[in-house]
């Protein structure tokens, strides 16, 4: 499927961008259960509301195998000026009760979600799977991205793609030319699909912006992008640390 991103220079410019974090945590080896065990306490004891929410996915492969990364979302400028108050008691609660299970942790990493190129991701949008694309662009390539994702998103939007998918820039914490791919599923193989047509991507994308366009369009967005800088995880939803908002 198409990986749908915006990279616009005015991102930091808006009034209220929606904005992300998270961090990544290895679990001390042999206390897994208890982590866990305390982490869902602390959700369950702070993070209720949607305004609260915290998610939590465990990476199933790559490097990352093992790690857990804690999510938040939805939240706009207003959220880092008045977290203070509100977030030291759930920061000594996770010192008192969850930490001593943490071997490790990254610092967090704040994101912008591209409103307008993610699909079928909303608040109360659920999936079991998860599976995270993460590229970085070349300096000085952002033409040739923003040419074929900004097409994938009309060809996506006009044939009613079914599947889920969040897209992130970093925009602090990070290389900030380093973006995410977010695609949520229940079953491995369903990812989506184009329900009114027997069409290939491709074959739509061609029909849209005239006949080769996809290869063309797809080699350049391909020669842009970091070669280094291309992973594939697999990560899955740990509902019990995960607030349900449905």
């Amino acid at each position: 499927m198409i990986a749908i991103i915006v990279f616009n220079m005015m991102v930091q410019a808006q009034e209220s961008p929606e904005i992300w974090m998270s961090y990544d945590l290895m679990p001390k080896k042999g206390m897994v259960k208890q982590f866990e065990a305390a982490a869902a306490k602390k959700n369950k004891k702070f993070n209720t509301t949607p305004e609260t929410a915290i998610f939590t996915f465990k990476y199933m492969d790559g490097e990352n195998q093992g790690k857990y990364q804690r999510v938040m979302g939805y939240k706009d400028w207003d959220f880092f000026n008045n977290q203070q108050q509100g977030n030291n008691a759930q920061r000594k609660y996770w010192a008192d009760n969850v930490d001593q299970f943490v071997e490790s942790q990254t610092g967090w990493k704040v994101w912008s979600r591209s409103l307008n190129h993610s699909h079928n991701w909303t608040p109360t949008t659920t999936f079991k799977h998860m599976y995270v694309w993460r590229r970085f662009i070349k300096p000085g390539h952002e033409a040739d991205v923003y040419n074929f994702l900004d097409r994938g998103a009309m060809v996506m939007k006009a044939h009613n793609y079914s599947g889920i998918q969040g897209v992130f820039q970093v925009i602090s914490g990070g290389n900030t030319n380093e973006y995410i791919i977010c695609n949520g599923f229940d079953k491995f193989g369903e990812f989506g699909k184009y329900p009114d047509t027997e069409k290939t991507e491709a074959q739509l994308y061609n029909e849209m912006f005239g006949e080769g366009s996809y290869r063309k369009d797809a080699t350049a967005y391909n020669q842009a992008l970091e070669m280094w800088g291309r992973s594939t995880e697999r990560l899955m939803q740990v509902e019990d640390l995960s607030t349900q908002l449905n």
